[in-house]
């Protein structure tokens, strides 16, 4: 047989051409140089991460004629000899076929002869967990008080399997999965000697799919460059593997993030009739979510990591929340190890599609849906609050102050561009279309005297008196979605309104409301809003409620008082009746028109900004 596999080829043959193993080669070159050699050690790690090749050059190192040298030569007739494998003394045992007793026997019987053609016998025993309890016995003795001729290395790749007594017995050093980067940079070594033509794609890729194990990497190159002699693609090494192509996966992610089952199950069946399996998909899937995961929370990984360099990949990473993946991986997670036991992975897989795009009410992906749309809400309105607040600084102040203070309107004209003339857009307005924010002439002219018939004390007792923390709670989880419960115009306008407060007591069927500007009570409590307002909550809740709104730091002083005296034991408390200067009796106010109840200025300003506009005084 004239060809030999380029792992073979390429196995490292001095510690210099090692990849990734930094902290164990400086240790045994220290120890070579300075003639600190132990009589045994336990070398342990993940498949194809160099064990065996370090134990051969340690025990070419040892036997070098020029010795002590961290380095073997490579060119004396002992390190010739030993790489040819010529020189007897350096036995390679396969603990996996000969893990009796009676082989370990037969080892501890001829440790004493001493070697026939250089200094040191080295026996180097692969995958030495394979022992039986009886063969570890037989050889504690030996391993513990060896000739001074004879050196072990013991190779596994499962060290909790071996016992705690050969353990103590020997230096233990403990191999690492070879980083992408070193196996890349390795494999371009070999794609430049051996002339081959491969994409730097298909390069990463191959790094990506040998898990840490150079000798896979190596092997799996071999293997490509024997299906394409003449180019190597992403999609050749993809067959090779069964692996899932990058886009594929992008496609298949985002049919997921999407909610689209339709689509993620076609491209399931697509990639099953290429002849992927399921499990492969199952792996790939969790790995690109993790990928996912990381990009959102530390930008970028790996300079070397193409993923993070797709613009697809860094645009789907952004359109996604870490909710979702965490959610997305546990479901992956769990039929991953429910497709081993299963003569039918396709269907659990599935499911898990299902399960991920499920739209139905009370789904956990429902929930996380609406969830990310809330938060995603939120961070909009704090955007555009901070925006606004920045321009209230610059031109409103004194607006509002001239709206709400002075008692002859005014035509206000405002724009982002003071340098612009005004005349003309000042001609264009109508009295009234006039900022009159909230409070329009013809209440002011119908207010009564007794406040307590429009903000009633003994209904704030009612409810204070009854409260109901957890239904509070559940109010306020939905109440940022009114607006999807709207039927017409006029519901459309309190909702805006209403989502500006928030519930902060309720008995069921009575529920307090706060809010930041006693005008805006004033406005919500006249019977013709109150009437709409209390529809939509009915609509919204699925149940009849009456509400009162009162200004936040009017409920505070009626809260602190009513925790005062339920502390002191006393129960269906009575309080102090309702002040504030800027509250108004409007329970007698007649029905205003449309244009009245929602005045041009304010509906503008809830058109352009939605739920953030805010009245203040």
């Amino acid at each position: 047989m004239s060809y030999k596999a380029l792992y073979r080829i390429y196995r490292p043959q001095d510690f210099n051409e090692v990849a990734g193993q930094e902290h164990i080669t400086t240790t045994l070159r220290n120890a070579l140089a300075n003639d600190k050699v132990a009589h045994a050690y336990l070398f342990s790690g993940p498949r194809g991460t160099g064990k065996t090749s370090i134990a051969k050059i340690f025990a070419k190192a040892v036997n070098c004629v020029h010795a002590p040298v961290d380095n073997p030569c490579n060119v004396c007739e002992n390190c010739v000899g030993i790489t040819s494998g010529v020189i007897s003394d350096i036995i390679e045992i396969d603990a996996a076929s000969n893990n009796g007793v009676d082989e370990i026997r037969e080892i501890r019987d001829k440790v004493k002869y001493l070697p026939g053609y250089v200094k040191y016998k080295v026996y180097i025993i692969d995958e030495v967990h394979m022992l039986s309890t009886g063969a570890f016995n037989a050889l504690l003795k030996t391993l513990e008080e060896p000739p001074a001729h004879v050196i072990f290395v013991l190779c596994t790749t499962e060290p909790q399997k071996i016992p705690l007594t050969i353990h103590s017995r020997c230096q233990r050093f403990d191999f690492k999965a070879i980083t992408t980067r070193d196996i890349i940079g390795k494999l371009n070594e070999i794609i430049d000697k051996e002339n081959i033509s491969i994409d730097k794609g298909a390069v990463h890729q191959i790094s990506l799919y040998a898990e840490g194990g150079l000798r896979d990497a190596i092997s799996m190159l071999d293997q490509a460059h024997a299906y394409s002699p003449e180019h190597i693609t992403e999609e050749d090494v993809n067959q090779i593997t069964g692996a899932v192509s990058l886009g594929m996966q992008i496609e298949l992610a985002d049919a997921l993030i999407q909610g689209s089952s339709t689509k993620a199950m076609e491209l399931l069946n697509a990639l099953l009739a290429e002849g992927k399996e399921v499990r492969k998909i199952v792996l790939n899937l969790i790995e690109f979510f993790r990928d996912l995961l990381m990009m959102r929370n530390l930008r970028k990984l790996d300079e070397s990591n193409l993923l993070y360099q797709n613009d697809q990949f860094v645009a789907l990473s952004k359109g996604v929340s870490n909710r979702f993946i965490f959610y997305a991986l546990d479901v992956l997670n769990k039929v991953n190890n429910e497709i081993k036991w299963s003569n039918n992975p396709k269907i659990y897989l599935e499911l898990a599609f299902i399960k991920i795009t499920d739209n139905e009410v009370g789904s956990d992906s429902k929930l996380l849906s609406v969830i990310d749309d809330l938060e995603s809400r939120i961070s909009e309105i704090e955007k555009l609050k901070s925006g606004i607040d920045a321009i209230n600084q610059r031109v409103s102040e004194n607006i509002i102050k001239e709206i709400i203070n002075e008692d002859e309107p005014k035509t206000q004209t405002i724009s982002t561009k003071p340098e612009e003339p005004v005349e003309e857009l000042q001609k264009e307005e109508k009295t009234e279309e006039e900022f009159d924010l909230f409070e329009s002439p013809s209440i002011e002219e119908q207010l009564c005297d007794d406040l307590d018939n429009t903000y009633s004390i003994s209904f704030v007792e009612q409810v204070l008196n009854n409260g109901s923390r957890e239904d509070k709670n559940t109010l306020n989880n939905d109440w940022y979605l009114l607006r999807r419960s709207v039927k017409n115009e006029d519901e459309k306008f309190i909702s805006k309104i209403l989502e500006t407060g928030k519930i902060v007591a309720s008995s069921i069927d009575n529920i307090i409301i706060t809010f930041t500007s006693p005008e805006i009570c004033n406005q919500i409590m006249t019977p013709a809003n109150k009437k709409v307002a209390r529809e939509l909550l009915q609509n919204h809740y699925r149940r009849d409620m009456d509400f009162i709104a009162l200004p936040e730091h009017v409920f505070n002083d009626l809260a602190s008082e009513f925790i005062t005296l339920w502390n002191q034991g006393k129960r269906n408390i009575k309080l102090s009746k309702i002040t504030c200067d800027d509250l108004k009796d409007v329970s007698q106010t007649k029905n205003q028109e449309q244009d009245n109840i929602k005045p041009k200025v304010v509906s503008d300003a809830i058109d352009l900004f939605g739920d953030i506009v805010t009245v203040k005084k």
